[in-house]
């Protein structure tokens, strides 16, 4: 355990270092001077960066800020790079980061902690984003991007007078980079929060292991990048943010069925829906035309009889709705799952999955199955493969066959 503490510091150490040098430190930014398109280039590599990882890199930014800032300078630090903030973020990311091992070993731990990182990551972003606009607008002063009052000096002899501060072209100019780097950070924090998701539902420690390798590999490819070259570091992260925001919808698809699937387990709520009268909350699949995968959203009575699925683009668009059955041949089923129940329609070769319900209706599948005047509940595979191993135990240990009583 020793190594990879050492070997999680040193990594730190160098993220912290190398993001550092990408958005100028309390000396180099004195001694070395950048041009106006260095800052810009400087600024998206940062705000594509953080967001990858928010608490570890905003944590090991400040960390390196302190250690590199001369004593008696240090008490007029930003609060993220003081020791209190720094150290504390640092020692949640390194216990994360043993849980990947380290809880595996300890039954009922690793999953639990996986939930609530998931939910740390979310709010960690809201911690790191004030960080990240505070860098930009330094760096964007640095570089002369920001107007001041000459940019005003036109209006102003056109009788602007109200104007001539230049105050108005400063809130533009700052309304738009705000726009244009809060977008790229809202993309990229999306898309790498779809892995922290995915690790969090995770059955395997070794995919577990790579998608964390694969999150901190980039966090650190970007540092580098940009220490070794502005521009080379600006390509980087241009090509990230543009992959970033071409997958947005599924990243944010993907973050919300994370977070209600993680809070409904963590608050204790799994199984605990009633199927009876409660909402038909709903993750749609495949088998439902025209709904984006994991769009979020509910069953309900369709006007023309039967049911449908009903959901909102983004959560906020305008509402549409689709039927589930979409002939009259078509037949429902309830499969009973690990995690959740999923709704599927039956076919002559396999089933067609129109969507998984939350964790809350775990174990209710009856009920639903009541609710909805489904004709089926069956297993899924994943819970036919528990109770296959089940019923191969109790045979090889036990020598009971399915259907004879264990011995008393």
């Amino acid at each position: 355990m020793s190594r990879r503490v050492l070997v999680f510091g040193l990594a730190l150490l160098l993220l912290g270092a190398t993001l550092a040098l990408a958005t100028g430190d309390a000396r180099g930014s004195e001694s070395r001077h950048f041009s106006a398109g260095e800052e810009v280039a400087r600024t998206l590599t940062l705000v594509t960066g953080v967001p990858i990882s928010p608490l570890l890199g905003v944590s090991g930014l400040g960390a390196w800020r302190w250690w590199r800032t001369p004593e008696g300078l240090r008490p007029a630090l930003p609060w993220y790079a003081r020791p209190w903030f720094w150290g504390s973020g640092l020692a949640i990311a390194l216990l994360f980061a043993l849980n990947t091992t380290v809880g595996a070993l300890v039954p009922g731990l690793k999953k639990p902690m996986d939930f609530v990182e998931e939910h740390e990551n979310r709010f960690s972003t809201l911690i790191a984003a004030p960080v990240v606009l505070i860098e930009v607008r330094r760096a964007l002063d640095a570089a002369g991007m920001l107007p001041d009052a000459v940019a005003a000096r036109p209006l102003a002899e056109a009788g602007a007078a109200a104007l001539a501060d230049g105050t108005l072209a400063r809130l533009l100019a700052g309304a738009g980079y705000l726009a244009v780097y809060g977008t790229i950070f809202v993309a990229v924090f999306l898309a790498f929060h779809a892995v922290q998701v995915l690790i969090a539902l995770s059955p395997s420690v070794t995919l577990d292991l790579l998608l964390r390798g694969f999150r901190f590999s980039m966090l650190v490819a970007a540092a580098v990048t940009a220490a070794v070259d502005p521009w080379l570091g600006a390509v980087w992260a241009a090509v990230l943010a543009l992959l970033c925001l071409l997958i947005a919808g599924w990243s944010f698809r993907l973050t919300v069925y994370g977070a209600l699937f993680s809070w409904e387990t963590l608050a204790g709520r799994d199984g605990g829906g009633d199927p009876a009268n409660g909402r038909l909350a709903l993750f749609s699949g495949r088998g439902l035309a025209g709904v984006p995968v994991r769009s979020f959203g509910r069953i309900e009575p369709s006007p023309d009889g039967g049911w449908r699925f009903r959901w909102r683009p983004w959560l906020v668009l305008p509402a549409r709705a689709v039927p589930l059955l979409e002939a009259a041949g078509d037949r429902l089923a309830l499969l009973r799952g690990a995690i959740s129940p999923r709704l599927v329609r039956t076919g002559p070769l396999r089933e067609i999955t129109l969507g998984r319900f939350p964790p809350r209706f775990r174990g209710r599948e009856e009920g639903l199955a009541a609710r909805l005047g489904v004709p089926e509940v069956l297993d899924g595979r994943v819970v036919r493969g528990l109770k296959a191993t089940w019923r191969w135990l109790r045979e090889l240990v036990l020598g009971v066959d399915e259907g004879e009583p264990a011995p008393g």
